[in-house]
């Protein structure tokens, strides 16, 4: 057991005393680099992400003819309103989306608050649902 990863024994004085030195283990730094990693990788995943959906402001208004040549349509173009409140948008999602990542990772706390956060989240776009479809068929 001398290449024990979390203890090292070592004999001293002709082998009649040991004493045991305790290494940290290599799993716990592992776990700890893991986590670093999943996490810059969420994080960009998530820049990446919402970049592709800012670029939708600029392909929009783009289509498909049936003959499948690409045209401008000017109709799809948004306002300056349309374009304000669709940049409001993504740019509170994406705060929301980089917080609860970071928060996560922060423990067990941390990740009991983002399931707390995330249930809430649900709930609220269930009630948001259904009170558009009740506004929209009347």
């Amino acid at each position: 057991m001398a290449d024990d990863l979390f203890c090292c024994m070592q004999k001293h004085h002709g082998g009649k005393y040991m004493r045991v030195n305790f290494k940290r283990s290599a799993q716990t730094d592992m776990k700890k680099k893991q986590r670093r990693t999943l996490q810059s990788t969420l994080n960009t995943i998530g820049i990446l992400m919402f970049i592709g959906i800012l670029i939708r402001w600029w392909t929009v208004p783009f289509a498909v003819s049936k003959d499948l040549r690409i045209y401008y349509n000017q109709n799809f173009q948004m306002t300056l309103n349309e374009c304000k409140e669709f940049l409001a948008f993504i740019l509170c999602a994406a705060g929301v989306y980089v917080t609860l990542v970071n928060v996560y990772f922060l423990g067990k706390t941390g990740r009991k608050l983002v399931y707390t956060v995330l249930v809430l989240l649900a709930v609220f776009n269930l009630y948001m649902m259904l009170t558009l479809l009740i506004i929209a068929a009347h």
